[in-house]
């Protein structure tokens, strides 16, 4: 099997980690804690033995459609929210399995409930935010997906008026990047549901000028600019202007970190409750509503690109073709992205003459592409001599 041209495997593992699964022991679940007060072993051990269940159920009722194992989901999400003072990782699983059954105000309850009670200790998706952030854009997430866009759009601007705040936030060190997510979801909805492009344009303007802190190493400040001046574009001048405006550099094959970094924040890449019990199937669910379901175009095209680079790292080619195929017919922002690393699946399969037409699509279509689909292409042609 070839290997993966351009994307080191520091990248790959580092994307594949929103998706990572495993069986998570107590002893993992103890030393995960962010609890900032004296941690009682015995409720987290009550904690541990009903996740564990809940794991369980979860598995049997989206395996086969179960009416008992759903009621025993119901069930067990009661428990865990009864033990004592729950954790804040509780709270996080008990939301996602309502989100799961499809219960938003339920869903949306519990996220507000540990927002209340836990702001600032750090929400258990593997990145250092507080759950303040992050348990708003879940609500956020829910919400839209649940067709309440007004809500949607108070939570964006509650997070917002946090974030714009000179006040410190503890356990954040950098606000502009979720300051740039939350105008990109309100530009969107403005434009989309609200039929205010003058109010969307403002948004995307706005992030042009979030400022990337100096010692800022993460490409993100740069995409998410790109991201908005793309959008900004295609609002403005049309779909074929703004294709024609991006340019790739080398930062821009870090997208599908991005990507998954982003799923996590917004509560659509099975964290916490995927890495308590290798469900692969809870991860699949979520994405597959997304992009059957969801009103937000960016939020289908991070599920598609997420979840497309997921099945690549593990190999499941078939799947991660079917994903990127399908952004890359989307007049999005990740589209050349998706469509170099469908390029990188046909090749890395052995289909050489696919790969290479798929790399010629992409320099037709986005021409600011064409060096680095070059390099890709020479890459290729040098380990075929070897």
């Amino acid at each position: 099997m070839r290997v993966y041209t351009l994307i080191t495997a520091g990248l790959l593992l580092a994307c594949a980690t929103v998706f990572a699964l495993g069986e998570e022991k107590a002893e993992s679940i103890k030393s995960s804690t962010n609890q900032s007060h004296p941690v009682n072993w015995e409720q987290r051990s009550k904690e541990y033995e009903i996740e564990r269940d809940l794991c369980k159920a979860v598995i049997s009722w989206l395996a086969d459609g179960n009416n008992m194992a759903a009621f025993e989901c119901d069930r067990l999400v009661d428990s865990l929210l009864a033990t004592g003072e729950p954790t804040v990782r509780a709270y996080f699983i008990a939301a996602e399995v309502a989100i799961l059954r499809q219960k938003p105000e339920k869903a949306i309850s519990i996220l507000e409930d540990v927002i209340k009670k836990h702001p600032d200790e750090t929400a258990p998706i593997g990145i250092h935010v507080p759950v303040k952030i992050v348990g708003h854009l879940w609500i956020a997430t829910i919400a839209k997906q649940s067709g309440d866009i007004a809500k949607a759009k108070n939570v964006y601007e509650t997070i917002l008026t946090m974030l714009e705040s000179p006040k410190k936030i503890e356990d954040l060190e950098d606000k502009g990047g979720l300051m740039m997510i939350c105008n990109l979801y309100l530009a969107e909805i403005e434009s989309l549901h609200l039929k205010r492009n003058d109010l969307a344009l403002g948004r995307l303007e706005a992030i042009e000028r979030i400022t990337k802190p100096v010692e800022q190493l993460y490409a993100g400040y740069d995409i998410y600019k790109d991201w908005a001046a793309y959008k900004h574009t295609k609002m403005s001048k049309g779909s074929v202007q703004a294709a024609q405006h991006l340019k790739a550099y080398p930062e821009i094959i870090s997208v599908p970190l991005l990507a998954v970094t982003q799923l996590k924040l917004i509560g659509i890449s099975g964290e916490p409750l995927a890495s308590s019990g290798g469900m692969n199937v809870v991860i699949e669910v979520l994405v597959n509503r997304t992009i059957k379901n969801s009103p937000s175009a960016t939020d289908r095209s991070l599920a598609r690109l997420g979840y497309g680079f997921d099945q690549q790292y593990k190999g499941n080619f078939a799947k991660a073709e079917k994903h990127y195929s399908a952004l890359l017919e989307e007049d999005s922002f990740f589209s050349p992205v998706a469509c170099l690393y469908l390029a990188i699946v046909k090749e890395t399969k052995g289909n050489t003459a696919e790969a290479e037409a798929t790399l010629e699509r992409l320099i037709t279509k986005y021409p600011g592409y064409k060096s680095l689909a070059v390099k890709v292409k020479e890459s290729w042609k040098k380990n075929a001599e070897k």
